[in-house]
């Protein structure tokens, strides 16, 4: 047929070729990698679900018949790559110094309930999500990122594809019931599987060529078979060895990531995405999910590869979604991740203490008495960071509903909000709580943000770029150490929810940040009526120290370092010495 053509129409095909050749898909020149990042500490992280920021580009809202159901939440909604590009000047008005956008490839595009919006349900590995936009398109992105000296996060799994085939139990080659998520066996199905979707990752190339750019971003597809699989059916997330080796919830079928081919295939498919888009870390979906080993063998490949190539302090940032920081640890061991989000903290001081009105000193080991849980040394050819350093706070994300759905209470917010500004960890801010958004769980907390409008006057965007400002300004909240000085045993609010009574240091947390000569007092007080006082003992030097949040309070500390501290209801304090 091809030789039919050119004989018919010899210049057409030729234009035809030269169309190919020079195509996005074929570019063999991309920009060199740079390690754009210096250190982590100095970034306010930015998460977005790019189908809900904003939406740039109306012809990419409905593939294939799939697109916005006005009021739906569950379905595509229109966000994508152009609409993150054209809204930069709001993101860095906030202060947010890197984006974190959604997992970037193809998706299943919907399932019985809902659509594949999130990007949490990867098909083809090898090809953007079309409703997205272009690879193009995300590329330009990354160099108007760049551009603006931040950074760009993307969201990756590794632990599963989407729901791409079904367990063809009875043999006849039809989707019956049952057959998309049938229940878990410890041995397995040996039955075929019909996949319903293409599904594909990167061929590794050969190990020579490794740190040769043009080998990387050239690798070739190739499609996955039931070798890539564990085969076990739906898996109870509750159940250890059923989170681990069994399709997580809705079909989505788990790669066998103790197989050394899936580890290759997966490092050299995302170390591909890296060479051909500059970004410049991961944050990596449902860590607990695959084994620690996957991790330090995925950490160590994937970091060797990277280094060679230009690019280093690259993060590897994990949803290790675990309340409990001994549980953190293994996924931090040697070669595995940088860091994880802090989710006890988030379990603890955010929602208990501030959300809940438990007493401050709950939060203590939290704050403190964790921290000889992680190692002290950073990862070999990692960013640089401790696990600990490395560790990055959240008020509330995608998955645990929007704070302020649960508490509704902008000054509960705000002292959420200046809490992960003010420890000894890197904040994140998830988009939509500038503009006060208050969606619940699932859907209802991914609200499409052009629906409220990119406003920059909203007391809570202020309230953020406020403490940015702040952060920028004083390296001890960046890189100093945090010694609480001053928790409460009594809860800002009794059993029934109601403020307590009758103690004047309820709801009273203090904590210093030190570095370099730089001390830095924090205080907040979770009470909803009292101001809440207490004598608090401080490594602050004699002298009087000026009040930077609202600039109209001074606090005198004694030759012996106490001082009185008085602080209103549902507010925050910071002092640093006067000059």
């Amino acid at each position: 047929m091809a030789c039919f053509f050119f004989e018919v129409y010899p210049d057409l095909f030729i234009i035809a070729c030269l169309a190919l050749f020079f195509s996005p898909a074929c570019d063999t020149k991309p920009t060199p990698l740079r390690t754009h990042v210096g250190d982590w500490r100095d970034e306010v992280i930015y998460h977005l679900l790019t189908d809900r920021f904003a939406n740039g580009d109306t012809s990419n809202d409905t593939i294939d018949g799939v697109g916005p159901i006005p009021g739906d939440f569950s379905r595509f909604m229109g966000g994508d790559f152009r609409g993150i590009e054209e809204h930069l000047d709001y993101i860095q008005g906030l202060g947010a110094t890197t984006i974190w956008i959604s997992p970037i490839v193809k998706n299943v595009q919907r399932m019985e309930v809902a659509d594949g919006y999130h990007a949490y349900w990867g098909s083809d590995f090898t090809q953007i999500e079309p409703h997205f936009g272009s690879e193009e398109d995300l590329r330009r992105l990354v160099k108007s990122v760049h551009a603006r000296g931040m950074h760009i996060l993307i969201d990756v799994v590794v632990n599963h594809a989407g729901r791409v085939f079904f367990y063809d139990l009875n043999r006849n080659g039809v989707e019956d019931p049952g057959e998309a998520e049938p229940p878990y066996r410890r041995e397995g199905y040996d039955v075929p599987i019909v996949f319903t979707h293409e599904a594909r990752l990167f061929s590794p190339i050969p190990s020579e060529h490794h740190g040769d750019i043009n080998w990387e971003i050239n690798a070739e597809p190739f499609d996955l078979t039931a070798a890539f699989f564990h085969l076990r059916g739906r898996g109870e997330l509750h159940i250890p060895e059923q989170r681990r080796y069994g399709d997580f919830p809705d079909g989505l079928r788990d790669f066998r990531t103790e197989d050394s081919a899936t580890i290759e295939a997966l490092v050299q498919t995302w170390v591909t995405w890296v060479a051909r888009t500059d970004v410049d870390g991961f944050r990596l979906d449902a860590v607990p999910h695959a084994e620690v080993a996957f991790w330090r063998a995925f950490g160590r490949k994937l970091r060797e590869r990277l280094s060679r190539l230009g690019k280093n302090r690259f993060f590897l940032l994990g949803e290790i979604f675990e309340y409990d920081p001994r549980e953190m640890v293994p996924y931090l061991s040697m070669d595995a991740l940088d860091g994880g989000f802090d989710i006890p903290l988030k379990h603890v001081l955010i929602d208990r203490v501030i959300g809940g009105g438990a007493a401050p000193s709950e939060a203590l080991w939290v704050l403190e008495g964790a921290r000889h849980l992680f190692r002290e040394t950073p990862q070999p050819i990692g960013i640089g960071l401790s696990p600990w350093q490395a560790r990055v706070a959240i008020v509330d994300n995608h998955d645990t509903g929007r704070f302020f759905a649960f508490v509704r209470d902008p000054f509960a917010l705000d002292l959420a909000l200046f809490v992960i500004f003010t420890i000894d960890a890197i904040p994140c801010i998830y988009y939509g709580t500038e503009q006060e958004l208050a969606g619940g769980g699932g859907h209802e907390g991914r609200e499409p943000l052009w629906l409220r409008g990119h406003q920059k006057d909203t007391p809570t965007y202020r309230w953020i770029a406020q403490l940015a400002a702040l952060r920028r300004l004083h390296p001890a909240l960046r890189y100093g150490e945090l010694k609480v000085r001053y928790a409460s045993t009594h809860p800002a609010r009794g059993p029934d929810g109601a403020p307590s009574q009758g103690m004047p240091d309820a709801g009273l947390l203090v904590y210093e940040r030190i570095f370099d000569g730089e001390k830095l007092l924090c205080a907040i007080n979770t009470h909803p009526t009292q101001s809440s006082t207490a004598q608090v003992a401080t490594s602050l030097r004699e002298g009087t120290y000026v009040e930077l949040i609202e600039g109209e309070d001074v606090l005198r500390v004694d030759a012996n370092g106490n001082a009185t501290l008085i602080v209103p209801p549902r507010r925050a304090r910071l002092y640093a010495r006067s000059p």
